[in-house]
């Protein structure tokens, strides 16, 4: 898995560079969102996988599902993965190649976990106060997680922003104990 991990890092980043390199950063992202889905459903991903089906057919059912709006240089990456056995790397190549998108955006995706789901006015405040701390555009990915209790938690990149009723009660319990 992670001989998997730094194969897919490495594939994005060189898509990355190449995106950059001619202005297709866009494009890149568009198309392998694409390829993505199609890699997502059950039969094209078992086409993927199928030692037995020569690479040559399986080219031709890639080129045709993906249709000719999507460009060369992602379906040939996605191809080459195929190629080498790696089609269940092709996920995480995509979320590393987002991630390079965001940085190179400034954008900083922030994982937000409430107890009760956040309405309009509180997502806006949460995002204005992590754009403050963080100086970058702010994307949240909600998620509502009952066993906080009550608070929200956060994670951008490696840190964590723990402000849950769970996390202090738990810190309460660890003094209580240590006495």
């Amino acid at each position: 898995m992670a001989r998997q991990q730094t194969a897919a890092r490495r594939y994005a980043e060189a898509a990355f560079q190449m995106g950059r390199a001619d202005g297709t950063l866009d494009e890149w992202e568009r198309d392998l969102g694409r390829l993505g889905d199609l890699l997502a459903n059950d039969e094209v991903r078992r086409v993927a996988l199928h030692p037995a089906i020569p690479f040559a057919t399986k080219e031709r059912i890639f080129e045709r599902l993906a249709g000719k709006e999507t460009a060369a240089g992602p379906l040939r990456l996605v191809l080459l993965m195929i190629r080498r056995g790696r089609p269940r790397a092709v996920a995480s190549m995509i979320e590393h190649f987002e991630a390079l998108l965001r940085r190179e955006r400034g954008i900083s995706r922030a994982l937000v976990r409430t107890a009760l789901p956040l309405d309009d006015e509180q997502r806006k405040a949460v995002t204005a106060r992590l754009r403050e701390m963080t100086g970058d555009k702010i994307e949240l990915d909600e998620t509502v997680d009952p066993s906080l209790i009550g608070g929200i938690s956060v994670r951008i990149g490696d840190e964590l922003y723990d402000a849950s009723v769970r996390s202090r009660l738990e810190r309460l319990r660890m003094r209580l104990t240590a006495v």
